[in-house]
């Protein structure tokens, strides 16, 4: 792990002790340096959930990614620290039921302290768009935490975590997951269907999502989606105005070239 080069790209300069307070520092820095996005995806490329991979990508090429390579670096980042990190996978509870997969990866991070081993176990995670985590949160029963104008709350449903968020307009359930720990493998199985099965909503879909400050901006094929201070707004677009918002909101330069889901158009999603 670069641990030096990726901390110098998110601007800490703080201790590296295992202590919930340097862990939040960390997983704010993440946030906000690094975009969420599917572009390799979209430019019809692959994803390597690779760690050096990621490095080069995050890193030095200044990009961004989706859960399984933001997730990926941060836990080799927190492990390089000292911390004691386990990697889980959950399901995002969008859609039916039937259709949840484990499509998504998030952390399992004890941080050092005298406190009970319940009172050091926290989530992490960096990778699920504008909407997630901007800290870390306790992992209890119950367990709630107001971030940035959206208040997040973790909850045990039988033998699974949920954590739900809520905004100005109520609350949602984003994903579950369980205690089981996962291995390289199964990270790798997880993002190779993300990445390349045709009903992915990261094939159908375009994505680009940042964080700065009270203001979470999320970009979709068709539309502009903004929280402020937790109050949602939504600005549809024309595929036309996508490269310019991709240029101004995040300073991305979309390709030329058709993306994937432009193969999409005229279906049902």
């Amino acid at each position: 792990m670069r641990l030096h080069d990726y901390l110098r790209r998110i601007g800490h300069a703080g201790p590296l002790d295992t202590t919930v307070e340097t862990l939040r520092r960390l997983h704010v820095a993440h946030r906000e340096t690094f975009l969420f996005e599917n572009l390799s995806i979209q430019g019809g490329g692959g994803v390597s959930v690779t760690l050096g991979d990621i490095e080069r990508k995050f890193i030095d090429q200044g990009r961004g990614g989706y859960c399984f390579e933001h997730n990926t670096l941060f836990a080799g980042a927190l492990r390089e620290c000292g911390f004691e990190t386990t990697t889980l996978l959950g399901r995002v509870r969008r859609g039916p039921p039937e259709s949840w997969r484990r499509t998504h990866m998030v952390l399992k991070v004890t941080a050092g302290g005298e406190a009970a081993l319940a009172e050091r176990t926290w989530l992490a995670d960096v990778g699920f768009g504008a909407v997630s985590l901007i800290e870390p949160i306790l992992l209890v029963d119950g367990s709630t935490n107001r971030q940035r104008g959206l208040t997040y709350a973790l909850r045990r449903d039988r033998d699974l975590w949920v954590l739900s968020m809520a905004d100005a307009n109520g609350a949602q359930d984003l994903y579950e997951f369980s205690d089981e720990s996962q291995t390289e493998g199964d990270v790798e199985v997880a993002n190779h269907y993300t990445s390349t099965h045709p009903e992915s909503i990261f094939r159908k879909s375009l994505t680009i999502q940042g964080v700065r400050g009270n203001d979470r901006t999320i970009l979709r094929s068709g539309v502009v989606t903004r929280y402020v201070n937790g109050v949602l707004e939504e600005l549809p677009i024309e595929r036309a105005d996508l490269r310019r918002h991709a240029r101004e909101l995040f300073g991305v330069e979309l390709p030329h070239d058709p993306l994937v889901f432009d193969s999409y158009a005229g279906q049902s999603s």
